[in-house]
């Protein structure tokens, strides 16, 4: 079976290209037949993944080499499920998909696991439906309407949102999210500093400065939230929500324990109704997976949930920016893609 290769040489602030270069070696030692895209640029990715699903319909191994951001775009782009097996060797920062399907962290080790697979399983993807757009236009991506927030925000250029701003939905292989930790998502690509952090080498850095940051000036949005479409219920301060297919998101953080990504449902944390001091020690909490024992704090597991905000909320999938919406829906598509581990 032909093993199609996508990377991203970018990955892992430009050391993505080295690890490639290793790779490759051990490939071809293999006598493995293969084909290598490489991308340049935010959505080759996807064109990549589209391009090998529709002109290659024979059986076939799609490998991901990249960061999570580098899969999302991936996971977009696939079709004719039935037709491929998916792989991926984590070249990237985070690396969340890869905990969340055990594969190594170590590039080499993750590779060899694939070119000799032990188990092909059947996993799910999340996707998030974008219902309603809203208009409210005006806020920055923490909700400040420019009142006491960075106000060079609203001078910065607005990021395209993956998959453009007239996309539907938007699949997702870790997590979706709206609130807190998609707004830390949104500022890191507008902001001038990681630019800065990625040149010596302390991308991930910046980070951790925004989501101090947005602690103290994270607005919080009053929501209704419909489970499984069950009654609405109501929370007046809504920190943040996120649809988790595996376990962890963020570099490591158990922000789902439990999520299965085989169960045909989506596992979601919904923080609300806290103060800004319970948030901070909040986040030690959920280094350890404590964080489900806190009042303020839900895990709900469903087939799928609805939130309709008072403002558009940014949204992430994978932690990468997918736009402003004021209704959206978190759901999965079960047992679509058969993934080499």
């Amino acid at each position: 079976m032909k093993y199609y290769f996508i990377v991203n040489p970018g990955s892992r602030t430009g050391k993505g290209k080295g690890i490639w270069q290793q790779l490759e070696d051990r490939i071809k030692a293999g006598n493995v037949e293969f084909e290598v895209f490489k991308t340049m640029k935010g959505g080759d990715a996807t064109e990549f993944a589209r391009q090998i699903c529709a002109e290659h319909p024979e059986p076939k191994r799609i490998i991901m080499v990249g960061g999570d951001g580098t899969a999302n775009e991936i996971v977009n782009g696939l079709s004719g499920y039935e037709n491929f097996e998916l792989g991926y060797v984590p070249t990237g920062s985070s690396n969340d998909l890869a905990r969340g399907f055990d594969i190594p962290q170590d590039s080499m080790a993750a590779l060899v696991k694939i070119l000799v697979p032990k188990e092909v399983r059947k996993v799910d993807h999340g996707i998030v439906e974008f219902l309603e757009k809203g208009t409210d236009e005006s806020a920055d991506s923490n909700g400040e309407e420019n009142q006491g927030a960075d106000t060079t925000a609203s001078k910065r250029k607005e990021p395209q949102p993956a998959g453009g701003k007239d996309a539907t939905e938007r699949k997702f292989a870790v997590s979706s999210g709206v609130g807190y930790d998609a707004d830390i998502c949104y500022e890191a690509l507008t902001s001038p500093l990681k630019s800065f952090l990625n040149k010596i080498g302390l991308g991930k850095l910046i980070y951790y400065i925004l989501g101090i940051k947005l602690i103290f000036t994270n607005k919080r949005s009053a929501v209704k939230i419909t489970v499984d479409g069950g009654a609405p219920n109501s929370y007046k301060k809504l920190l943040f929500a996120a649809a988790m297919n595996t376990q962890y998101e963020g570099g490591g953080m158990p922000m789902g324990p439990g999520a299965d990504p085989t169960d045909g449902k989506v596992t979601v944390c919904v923080v609300h109704d806290i103060s800004r001091l319970k948030h901070m020690l909040l986040m030690s909490s959920i280094l350890k997976g404590k964080h489900i024992r806190h009042k303020g704090v839900e895990l709900i597991t469903c087939k799928s949930m609805e939130i309709e905000a008072d403002r558009p909320l940014v949204v992430h999938t994978d932690g990468e920016f997918a736009g402003k919406y004021q209704k959206i829906r978190f759901s999965c598509i079960p047992e679509k893609v058969k993934m080499l581990l």
